[in-house]
């Protein structure tokens, strides 16, 4: 296993933890009365999609840069 393989797995078992984490919170916050619903979705949507992106991007860019070597 080369080294461009273990950092595409640790970026997407990462990814999978910080997904599910967000849906946890989120589903948390939904049934919890004191929260409002609307202010949950402002607050986690921007943080949200830079993760995603973040980690696709790497993701991206490591199969990339495999694929150029080669």
């Amino acid at each position: 296993m080369t080294v461009a393989d273990r950092i595409t797995i640790i970026c997407c078992v990462s990814l999978a933890i910080v997904l599910m984490s967000t849906v946890i919170v989120v589903l948390i916050g939904l049934f919890d009365p004191l929260v409002d619903n609307a202010e949950i979705f402002k607050l986690i949507n921007p943080a949200f999609n830079m993760i995603v992106g973040a980690f696709v991007g790497t993701i991206a860019g490591i199969k990339i840069g495999k694929d150029d070597a080669k």
